[in-house]
């Protein structure tokens, strides 16, 4: 009776109170009372808390995470405003009366009615109750169970079931009853061995399930996980129905080992990874939702087959695929996975199957492709994705002798045909007895590509050869395959050549013959391309490309331009007009129209300009849109710096691109993660935004030689670009970048590399390590940070910044503590010498001020500056 306000106990680390709870019927003053996670039991008091003088009080009760059982007494609805928190208990009951209590839980149950006070019994969150900005009591998973009100989570059932109970489980959760056929399933006098789709094997004298089959059988649901838990079930295959299987509620190490699932209503795979046994895991045609593969399926070291084919997968190929050393078949086609093909695939030496088509897929063909040794098919091609795809050289399968099939279509893959391209050097004089399969019918195609150069005649050691170059820079054929007869399913033995490539001024629809009612046709007009395997002819594109530049001129003011020479003369070849130029037999390959008074949005269809490589558009006041980049499949130089330009949204889409230039624009936004696409960069410019949140790793952008982020407001560690082994020049100047510079900044960039870093004006701590000393020849601007110190071995290094620490030693570096040099921080030639200042307290400051305190001040200002302006905007607007 003496509590004045409340009473707190917590649980003590040997597990808290025990026994009945107290009915603090005595107590009236209290409106407090904390006892959760103690071990409370039975049910609450009837007199619980009847002795409360106040009933309109504002009161809070927590008996959470107990033992509490029954219901709550009828009393407790005298109180008008009470907060009682019961979840994690026993709580069985809860009469619908309770619901109308809009005052208790701080008004909550108003809105949300009796779920604001508990859960209901089979449902749960993390809460244990619905609050108004919470997640909303969510039904348990199928399987789980939660038996009481206010649960916070779902627990499994873990009924030791027999065979013949968890096939009515099963039959009962998958909609038997509907099924299309359900032949003996829940006769009680035929042994489950003899239901329809069943099959058993004996184990030790005693009939065990072994199989189950029930494709296309119109089964609805979920699959209940105890079905796992049969002890001889070694294939499950309920392939087209509708239903649906969790793993994650299965036991560990069933002893599944074929799993077939396609065309079900399998949204998720968390939990594979206990099916250690799996050998066989069929999951196509599904609705992954965009996740990435889990990395618990790359840990599934049994696997041989694995089909995961039209089932929107997203992300990466994990580096862990090259742990999966038994795969021998591997279907990923028309999904979503983007990036680079990781190094790591070409551990796999038992894979004959590899089909990747119909994905975003962009940089080179892993180095040592020809490391599969047992590959038979290769699939990557990129018809259905407007992007650039694969790149790089063509290389050569030389190594990989069992291989038949190579699908490269409609990629972005450069160089010539080597002459090794299918196996060893075959121009040689050498005895090819050995290459069994030289008569064996083989599939290449190569459509779409940008390879050029002529058809090696080393190729024709290769009788049955069925080769797809189509729509590529081919500028000859050797005569010696025009005499294979049975190439190209023996249409070259009938129309020669012509059977291969349509020759240059000459088309078709698949720039071959392929019978006598498509023979290659020539073209008209002056515009003739000098390529092989045309599929359009010149003219036509060039009066596309006409289409598309005079669509460009009117949206961007070209009126108005500063040079429009010859733009729109209908009698100048599109590759006169002023910008343009042309190569590739005269499709448009550059625009370069930098400074010339551009406005407006440049169109879309630009990029359908299947040639373009260089778009310069800087120093124009127009609205640049990245949306369908992806289409402009050449596209490797973009300049937009000084344009105006707000957003980089959809610029992971340009996966070609290999230089960017973005500065002095109005990006005001963190850098996006996408950048981290565009794995053929090598300079990056973005200097001179407002970029704020931490630097990416740019760990993909394995081609990357420069990288200028300098004066936007990057915060966050300095990265360690360890596995950037090409770059060279990076300034990231004039942030709020923190952290130390790591040992193993740079680590795998060569050291007789000449290397220029300008980490000048951010926030960086620590010490510059000895390890930097592996290069010979390092410009780097470290001036007004946190440096704490100078590693004696860089000291020692003198030809760093242009021989200035041959001069002036560890000063050429950064100036000591105490003292400053006005402007660099540092002593050079031509400069000032580190002049003494008590204020300077870190290495290489460039004002005799307190850095911390200035840096701090300075932040001050401009948040100043920026609520002076919201208020004479206020001000101004009130006048109004």
């Amino acid at each position: 009776q003496h509590f004045k306000d409340g009473a707190s106990v917590n649980a003590s680390s040997n597990g808290g109170f025990t026994g009945t709870l107290p009915a603090f019927d005595k107590t009236p003053n209290l409106r407090k009372l904390y006892l959760s996670s103690h071990k409370f039991s039975g049910d609450l008091p009837n007199q619980f808390m009847r002795g409360i003088n106040n009933k309109d009080a504002k009161i809070e009760i927590d008996l959470s995470m107990n033992q509490i059982t029954g219901s709550l007494p009828s009393t407790l609805k005298s109180f008008s405003n009470l907060q009682l928190y019961l979840s994690g208990n026993r709580i069985s009951k809860l009469d619908q009366s309770f619901c109308d209590l809009d005052g208790w839980m701080s008004g909550e149950v108003s809105k949300n009615g009796c779920d604001a006070i508990m859960c209901p019994s089979g449902t749960y969150n993390k809460f244990g109750r619905q609050t108004n900005e919470g997640p909303p009591c969510e039904p348990c998973p199928f399987t789980y169970t939660a038996p009481y009100l206010g649960s916070t989570s779902c627990t499994p059932d873990l009924t030791n079931y027999n065979e013949r109970e968890i096939l009515i489980k099963f039959y009962k959760a998958t909609d038997g009853q509907n099924w299309f056929d359900a032949d003996n399933w829940l006769e009680d006098d035929i042994s489950i061995c003899n239901w329809h789709g069943v099959f058993c094997e004996t184990l030790e004298g005693i009939k065990s399930v072994s199989e189950i089959h029930l494709p296309s059988n119109n089964l609805k649901g979920t699959i209940p996980p105890q079905v796992f838990d049969l002890q001889a079930l070694k294939m499950l295959n309920i392939r087209d129905n509708k239903i649906d299987v969790e793993f994650y509620a299965m036991n560990d190490n069933p002893g599944i080992r074929e799993l077939y699932l396609d065309y079900t209503g399998l949204s998720s795979l968390q939990g594979i990874g206990k099916a250690k046994e799996l050998v066989t895991l069929h999951v196509q045609e599904n609705n992954f939702l965009g996740a990435s593969i889990p990395e618990e399926l790359y840990g599934l070291k049994k696997l041989t087959h694995l089909y995961m084919s039209d089932s929107n997968i997203g992300g990466q190929l994990s580096s862990s695929l090259g742990n999966m050393g038994q795969l021998v078949e591997f279907y990923c086609h028309a999904n979503d996975l983007e990036g680079e093909i990781p190094e790591e695939i070409t551990q796999l030496n038992n894979l004959e199957v590899l089909v990747l088509s119909e994905n975003r897929f962009v940089g080179p063909l892993p180095t040592n492709l020809s490391n599969l040794s047992s590959l038979q098919s290769l699939f990557i091609d990129s018809f259905t994705h407007r992007s650039a795809g694969l790149s790089g050289p063509l290389p050569s399968f030389d190594g990989m002798p069992e291989l038949r099939q190579i699908y490269l279509n409609e990629n972005s893959l450069t160089g010539t045909i080597p002459n090794n391209f299918l196996s060893d050097d075959l121009s040689t004089n050498r005895d090819l007895s050995s290459l069994s399969r030289l008569n064996q019918k083989i599939s290449v195609g190569l459509m779409g590509n940008r390879i050029e150069g002529s058809i090696p005649a080393s190729l024709g050691a290769f009788e049955k050869l069925d080769i797809d170059l189509s729509d590529n820079l081919i500028t000859g054929i050797d005569p010696v395959v025009c005499e294979k007869d049975a190439w190209m399913g023996r249409d070259v033995g009938t129309f020669g050549c012509d059977a291969i490539l349509c020759p240059p001024g000459w088309f078709n629809q698949y720039g071959r013959q392929t019978n006598d009612r498509n023979s290659c046709q020539q073209c008209e007009g002056a515009e003739q391309s000098e390529f092989f395997g045309a599929t359009q002819c010149q003219a036509e594109v060039k009066k596309r490309e006409r289409e598309i530049l005079v669509q460009f001129y009117n949206e961007c003011g070209g009126e108005k331009w500063k040079n429009n020479e010859k733009w729109l003369d209908s009698d100048s070849d599109i590759c006169h007009w002023y910008g343009v130029s042309c190569s590739n037999g005269g499709s448009i390959d550059s625009i370069l129209l930098g400074s010339n008074n551009l406005v407006g949005t440049p169109p879309r269809e630009l990029y359908e300009l299947e040639n373009l490589k260089y778009l310069w558009l800087y120093s124009n006041p127009i609205n640049f849109n990245f949306q369908g980049i992806g289409r402009a499949k050449r596209l490797s130089s973009l300049l937009l710096d000084s344009t105006g330009l707000a957003s980089l949204d959809g610029i992971g889409d340009a996966y070609q691109l290999t230089d960017l230039d973005v500065r002095f624009n109005n990006i005001k936004s963190p850098l996006p993660q996408e950048i981290n696409n565009l794995v053929n960069l090598e300079t990056l410019s973005m200097s001179d935004n407002e970029f704020t949140g931490s630097l990416p790793s740019f760990s993909r952008i394995h081609h990357l030689k420069s990288l200028r982020i300098a004066n936007n407001k990057l915060s966050g560690p300095l990265p360690s670009f360890a596995s950037n082994g090409h770059l060279k020049t990076i300034d990231l100047s004039d942030n709020m970048i923190t952290g130390k510079i790591y040992t193993s900044f740079l680590e795998s960039v060569d050291t007789n590399t000449a290397i220029y870093i300008d980490l000048s004006r951010n926030r960086i701590e620590g010490t510059i390590p000895a390890e930097l000393s592996r290069f010979e020849d390092m410009t780097i601007y470290l001036k007004d940070n946190y440096i704490l110190g100078i590693d004696d071995d860089i000291c020692q290094m003198d030809d760093w910044n242009g021989k200035d620490v041959e001069i002036h030693g560890c000063n050429a570096i950064l100036c000591p503590p105490g003292t400053y040099a006005p402007g660099k921080g540092r002593g050079s030639l031509g400069g000032s010498d580190c002049i003494e200042c008590e204020e300077a307290t870190f290495y290489g400051q460039s004002m005799c001020v307190d850095l911390q305190d200035y840096y701090s001040s300075s932040s001050t200002k401009i948040i100043s500056v920026t609520v002076s302006v919201i208020i004479a905007g206020v001000t101004m607007f009130a006048m109004l």
